[in-house]
């Protein structure tokens, strides 16, 4: 597992990942270009960032994302026949913050599963945009969308679920809720002696975690930001 820290202000990089990587980002505002050389996963905290990433590859990956009041442009490039890529972003919102992701099928017989889960804590402005592109020139891709936010006080926030398929052969789905947490799952909790409070706790880990296959370590650096920044 390699672990590498980005902190710079105003600047680009490009990675060249070839293992299991845990990245940290933080305070930074510029460009990341990612390119993965193996089948990996790599797991990114970003930070009260400002940043585009790049991503390509032409091997199986999965990508975890969990950011802190930053707004993230994504663009992910899949470069090669009979990719599984496997991606998913959460996030917690305090200011006024865009995310917005392109995932670009480049290859044939490619299965793409995105999903991106969010909480607004504030009355600020959190907007998804999520474009699935796939030119006709490919065929035989399956590929899913599943966006949801959480807002925890007035809404203010939007998701644009985007399919641009240029090409029949194609297995394209989206999802997208904002809204509140259920209150039937809030009160199954409260009828097993939890506290409104902690249930909604359990709620959010859950929302914002629960679909990622990371690492002990990786799960306790979230954790502790949830503690931190969620309410």
């Amino acid at each position: 597992m390699n672990k590498l820290l980005i902190g710079d202000i105003n600047t680009s990089k490009t990675l060249y990942l070839e293992e299991d990587t845990t990245l940290i980002i933080e305070k930074y505002k510029g460009y990341l270009s990612i390119v993965a050389k193996n089948d990996i996963q790599v797991f990114i905290n970003v930070l009260f960032s400002d940043i585009r990433i790049k991503y390509s590859t032409v091997h199986n990956t999965r990508v975890y994302v969990f950011a802190i009041d930053s707004s993230v442009s994504f663009d992910i490039d899949l470069l090669k026949d009979d990719i599984l890529f496997n991606y998913y972003y959460s996030n917690i919102n305090i200011k006024d913050n865009d995310y917005n992701i392109n995932i670009n099928h480049l290859g044939n017989n490619i299965t793409s599963k995105i999903t991106n889960h969010g909480i607004n804590t504030t009355d600020s402005k959190l907007s998804y945009v999520i474009n699935t592109v796939v030119p006709k020139n490919y065929t035989r891709i399956n590929t899913n969308q599943d966006s949801k936010i959480i807002t925890l006080k007035d809404n203010n926030s939007t998701i644009k679920p985007n399919l641009l398929i240029d090409n029949d052969d194609i297995e394209a789905n989206h999802s997208a809720y904002i809204g509140r947490f259920k209150e039937d799952n809030i009160f199954y909790l409260m009828t097993r002696g939890i506290s409104r409070d902690d249930a909604t706790v359990l709620l959010v880990r859950s929302f914002l975690i629960g679909g990622m296959d990371i690492s002990f370590e990786e799960r306790e650096i979230i954790l502790k930001q949830i503690n931190e920044y969620w309410r």
